[in-house]
């Protein structure tokens, strides 16, 4: 047992002095010849961790876990190790209880307390991390990972200022820290300062070269401000910044905008808004490389395959995409195509719904007027589909737009999809008109076409709003923030059929009165 004790300490002294590898190489004879002690099984977890290999940390401190009474647990984090582990690997909904576990054992531990809120960060229950974030600071306000996790929960609740004051605390006590350093950067782009987003962004990517983040969070910079040839150029920074958006990438030669010997793999990268927004690419992509394999979303395949005859559309990885001699991610595009604003079409969406539906949405429209006269049909969708908490502070309540819903001579009509019974009959006949036989969600042929036959779309950042633009509807998108999208203009380049109103400070009350009022102004004179 001596001897034992002898190596456990040696082991815990190496990983201290940060020589993990020879720490594990004491470790693992002692784990091969089937010890399954906690004091082992926890250093050896610890080690692996260090190693940045969770993937052999986690069973280890799963049975450490499982195995010590909460006194000794508690005494060596097995808890926090265990959910560090689970969520290095991804598994954030299982570190959840396991992290919530070591703040019960151990409540005065503020390292608890941060852990859990990085956690709940991750799983966008920000105010809940908030909280916590706020515990842990309550109990070492020198902890400068409880201020990188709450400086990052603030950002994410679009609490700017506080969010910069927050990665300036973690930056008095660690210079270095790459998150504190990308949060001081994205709260300074933020709150409007571009200058000194400008020089936060670039002094972050000096310290840390590598970090592919900070050079796409400077790319995002760049085209917020117009300069779209450095922009588009840090924008490809995308994949290694955010590897869990995007599948695996094809394996065949980049694109660079030549004419090919055979189709051009065109394949999509993120949601369906920026599907959307970047398919308006798409036809210059495919004349400029002669033919093209599409790869879309399925609810598109339709509305795409009209838009584009030069392409062959596919939903996944397709028998078709064999014949391809290049590739193309949808977002890498703008590089080729769009490097000014000139390169954005003036007029015109590129997508067209179905005759024979525009006819129908049509009729079914006119049929809301009855005997009277024609009203203006207005379109409402007045939150996201991903009802994420991060996303909060980009919509707006049904309630909100009651000064549009009530306007004589317009029709308002629902553009939106789950579950709005309660908001609607909150509101009672200023309710907008609702069609349950379409399913706004997976139907885009028929949500196209009652598009189509809409005189006018209003609408938060949504996919909506995107597909509208797509189809030359025209659009009055509400935003909050600063839309990287504009591209430095007051507009979206990518849909000129769209008008951007952002509010920033402004209350959004303030800003949808200031629409209505406009919407007011546009209806028929006979109303």
């Amino acid at each position: 047992m001596a001897d034992g004790d002898s190596a456990l300490a040696a082991a815990a002294a190496l990983l201290s002095a940060g020589r993990a590898d020879a720490a594990w190489i004491l470790c693992r004879p002692v784990l091969a010849a089937g010890v399954r002690a906690v004091p082992w099984l926890a250093l050896a977890g610890r080690v692996l961790l260090a190693l940045d290999r969770p993937g052999e940390a986690e069973p280890l401190l799963a049975l450490a876990a499982g195995t010590a009474r909460p006194v000794e647990a508690a005494d060596l984090g097995l808890f926090t190790l265990w959910g560090v582990a689970l969520r290095r690997l991804g598994r954030v909904p299982q570190a959840e209880p396991v992290l919530r576990m070591a703040v019960r054992l151990s409540p005065r531990d503020a390292v608890c307390h941060s852990n859990l809120a990085a956690v709940l960060r991750v799983l966008d229950r920000l105010a809940e991390g908030e909280a916590a974030a706020r515990a842990a600071l309550a109990l070492d306000s020198d902890l400068v990972n409880a201020h990188v996790n709450l400086a990052s929960l603030l950002l994410a609740r679009g609490q700017a200022r506080a969010a910069l004051a927050a990665s300036r605390e973690a930056l008095a006590r660690e210079p270095g820290q790459a998150e504190a350093l990308y949060s001081q950067a994205a709260a300074l782009q933020a709150l409007d300062d571009f200058a000194g987003a400008a020089a936060a962004w670039d002094h972050a990517a000096n310290v840390h070269p590598d970090d592919a983040r900070l050079g796409f969070g400077r790319a995002n910079l760049d085209l917020a401000r117009g300069d779209l040839a450095r922009g588009w150029a840090g924008y490809d920074a995308r994949v290694a910044a955010e590897p869990q958006r995007f599948r695996a990438i094809p394996d065949l030669p980049d694109w660079q905008g030549q004419r090919l010997d055979g189709p051009l793999l065109i394949w999509r990268e993120q949601g369906l808004g920026d599907e959307l927004m970047f398919a308006s690419c798409y036809a210059d992509a495919i004349a400029a490389a002669g033919s093209a394999v599409v790869r879309c979303d399925p609810r598109l395949a339709g509305l795409f395959g009209r838009a584009f005859p030069g392409a062959r559309m596919v939903v996944e990885a397709d028998p078709a995409e064999r014949d391809a001699v290049a590739q193309a991610a949808a977002g890498s595009l703008p590089r080729l195509l769009r490097g000014r604003l000139a390169d954005f079409g003036a007029t015109g969406g590129y997508l067209r719904a179905r005759p024979d539906l525009l006819a129908h949405w049509r009729g079914r429209l006119a049929a809301l007027d009855g005997d009277g006269p024609a009203t203006l049909k207005v379109g409402v969708c007045w939150r996201s589909g991903l009802d994420v908490e991060s996303r909060a502070g980009r919509q707006a309540a049904l309630a909100d737009w009651a000064p549009l819903l009530g306007l004589p001579g317009v029709t308002a009509i629902m553009l939106q999809y789950g579950d709005t019974e309660a908001e609607r009959a909150a509101l009672g006949p200023l309710a907008p008109r609702h069609f349950p036989d379409l399913d706004q969600r997976d139907d885009l042929e028929g949500l196209a076409a009652l598009l189509s036959a809409l005189d006018l779309v209003v609408t938060v950042p949504t996919a909506t709003g995107e597909l509208a633009g797509a189809l030359g509807v025209p659009v009055w998108r509400l935003a909050g923030e600063l839309d990287v999208t504009c591209l430095g203009t007051g507009a979206r380049p990518w849909f000129p059929s769209m008008r951007v109103f952002r509010a920033g400070a402004t209350p959004r009350a303030t800003v949808i009165r200031r629409m209505a009022a406009e919407i007011a102004e546009r209806r028929p004179t006979a109303a």
